[in-house]
């Protein structure tokens, strides 16, 4: 059901995605190193050679010209130069790693860096865009914190004050908008986005569907443009629709609003759960400390992708602790707890939507399912599985589009001559492997199309 939102195509965005071009001027094509795209470098001044292309700028020290290229033509241009005998070379780019100084972050976080928040972060924290969190609610003032909250309602109750008598809701929203780079506790993966706490649970963690209906509406009109809901069936009661349900899912989709379902617990092999397997929701399973699906997480028909979720029996990183996910939240007072589960998988996927939805607020729910499947790590077979879905999340592929492109690669090392593969028929040779001057490649072959030949 999930796989026809991938031949959903709205927007230049995500057309350009699909030819390799980055939402924001970067493009890491098929894992190699990211560049600027719109851009080359010719080694030299700009001398007369050039024909129509505008020179971006000339600099001197290095005695290099950059110059301005047609966005998904950059690899052909450079080997057009290349043939020509001159130095040609994609623009690439370097970026800095925040790692944030929160005393738990590191080791304990293991799940962030799993999913490439570090280098994410270079890019995008989720600035500008709302995420509501449909959950038992939000106790604020602890002292770690959310940067931002608003428009905070209980639906359970019928007033404007969410209070979290659980702890779930407040864990949840702390994966997503935690206060980060605070020196204390722990960091969250979109901290600049604002959460919207909508109490649609009560404070034994359940809710009805018409509870949770009405709190769709509420986010979707109050200025959400992302909605994460960690809650569920239970699988095995096989349900896939319900009227009022349906019909709020369906407006937020027509709105232009992404949800994303925790695809459930009950270890089913066959289905997720609801309104995960519904087709405009985006269905997040559970990984743990080594990129396993977990037992618990609920795989086969509507699953679309994995996140971590975490295994509080395991201390794989050996830091004295299970490997949950750990988040601030109150449970007769504050503390840092791991929690495991798909509820604690799916905010990571709301958190990169929120990423990405800073990066380009244009973005449709269709463009963010297709930019968080197309570019996420494979786990099991190749593609598409019932165990985890399109593979485990990646913030920072997801950001800068990292995929091949069209046309026809003929020695299937997943590069085409329209890309840059400089030997379609050799599956060792395409931009960005790495040079033979290692093990990787092989001596007097120009292996990552540098025009330079390795040796």
């Amino acid at each position: 059901m999930k796989k026809i939102l991938l031949a959903i195509v709205q927007g230049l965005v995500f057309t350009l995605l699909l030819l390799g071009v980055n939402i924001n001027g970067v493009v890491a094509a098929n894992g190699g190193p990211p560049f600027k795209a719109g851009q080359i470098v010719l080694a030299g001044s700009p001398g007369k050679h050039l024909g129509e292309l505008q020179v971006v700028k000339y600099l001197p020290n290095a005695d290099l010209t950059v110059v301005q290229v047609d966005k998904g033509k950059e690899f052909g241009l450079v080997q057009r130069f290349l043939r020509q005998g001159r130095r040609a070379s994609l623009n690439y780019i370097a970026r800095t790693s925040f790692v944030p100084d929160d005393q738990y972050y590191d080791p304990e976080q293991w799940n962030f860096q799993a999913i490439q928040s570090e280098e994410a972060w270079d890019i995008s924290t989720g600035s500008g865009v709302v995420v509501a969190v449909l959950d038992t609610g939000l106790t604020t003032g602890g002292p770690d914190g959310i940067n931002c909250v608003l428009s905070p309602i209980d639906i359970v109750n019928g007033d404007a004050v969410p209070e979290d008598g659980d702890g779930h809701g407040t864990h949840v929203a702390g994966t997503i908008g935690q206060a980060t780079n605070n020196g204390i506790g722990v960091a969250g993966l979109a901290y600049d986005a604002c959460i919207m706490p909508v109490k649609v649970l009560n404070d034994n963690g359940s809710g009805t569907f018409a509870d949770i209906s009405d709190g769709v509406y509420w986010a979707v009109d109050n200025g959400a443009s992302v909605i994460n809901m960690s809650l569920g069936t239970i699988a095995r009661f096989g349900v896939r629709s319900n009227f009022f349900m349906d019909a709020a899912l369906d407006y937020a989709y027509a709105n232009g609003v992404t949800v994303v379902c925790a695809s459930g617990n009950d270890s089913s092999r066959s289905n997720v759960s609801y309104p995960a397997i519904y087709p405009t929701t985006i269905a997040v399973g559970a990984t743990d400390y080594i990129n396993s699906v977990l037992r618990y997480s609920n795989k086969g028909e509507g699953l679309d992708i994995v996140a971590p979720g975490g295994d509080i029996t395991r201390d794989r990183n050996g830091d004295g602790n299970g490997d949950g996910i750990l988040q601030e939240t109150y449970i007769n007072g504050w503390d840092y707890y791991n929690f495991q589960g798909t509820s604690m998988a799916s905010p990571h996927v709301a958190a990169v939507a929120a990423l990405l939805l800073s990066v380009d607020p244009n973005l449709t729910p269709a463009d963010i399912y297709s930019a968080l499947t197309t570019t996420s790590l494979d786990l099991y077979d190749t593609g598409y599985d019932s165990t985890s879905g399109y593979g485990l999340v990646q913030a920072y592929n997801a950001l800068t589009g990292t995929q091949g492109g069209g046309g026809t690669d003929n020695d299937g090392d997943g590069w085409t001559i329209e890309e840059g593969d400089c030997d379609d028929s050799d599956a060792h040779v395409y931009p960005g492997h790495r040079d033979s001057r290692g093990r990787w490649g092989r001596n007097g072959v120009d292996n990552d199309c540098n025009g330079i030949i390795d040796g």
